[in-house]
């Protein structure tokens, strides 16, 4: 396995609150040991460069479904090795209404609450923070930026990294849009 994260990635990130999908979580979990700890070096260097990884509930309970007593053990060890901290969801709820208002009619059905739950962390600190995912569809374009990137290539495929922003700018345009068609 190797990372490739590249400097300006590092630059990109640098004094951020880096919000962790499932997604990367679940793929720590499914490493080999060895790859595990290298992983876990990469996400530890984001965090020497002034970042804080951090979360909402719903990616933890997420990321601890089907868990045994051992896996479980396992997952929570790797959670405090990282120093994630956990942000509870009513800090956030409040920017879930206007985000599924951004989102707009094409989310039905495509969107879990965890993403909505992400994307409204990431919208409540603007400024101040990104979230990191490979799952490029739960955060579309135009609502989002992608910010950075880095890549992953293990023996049978390449997996792709990305931190989004909330572009305040196109959010403004979306809820125009979305607002023309509410028939209240």
């Amino acid at each position: 396995m190797k990372i490739f994260l590249p400097q300006e990635t590092i630059s990109a990130v640098k004094k951020k609150y880096i919000f962790v999908d499932t997604c990367l979580l679940l793929d720590w979990a499914n490493f080999h040991k060895k790859e595990k700890s290298l992983f876990s070096d990469s996400l530890n260097q984001l965090i020497i460069n002034d970042c804080a990884l951090v979360t909402v509930e719903p990616v933890i309970v997420e990321f601890f479904l089907g868990s045994n007593k051992e896996s479980l053990k396992i997952k929570k060890a790797f959670l405090e090795s990282l120093k994630i901290t956990i942000i509870p969801i009513r800090s956030v709820e409040y920017k879930i209404e206007d985000l599924v208002l951004e989102y707009g009619e094409k989310a039905r059905g495509k969107l879990s609450y965890v993403d909505i739950c992400l994307g409204a962390a990431i919208k409540q600190f603007s400024n101040k923070s990104l979230v990191l995912t490979r799952n490029y569809k739960d955060f579309p374009e135009r609502i989002f930026d992608c910010s950075a990137i880095f890549s992953i290539s293990l023996s049978q495929e390449i997996r792709t990294y990305c931190f989004y922003s909330y572009d305040q700018n196109k959010a403004i345009k979306t809820i125009k849009i979305n607002d023309e068609k509410i028939p209240f």
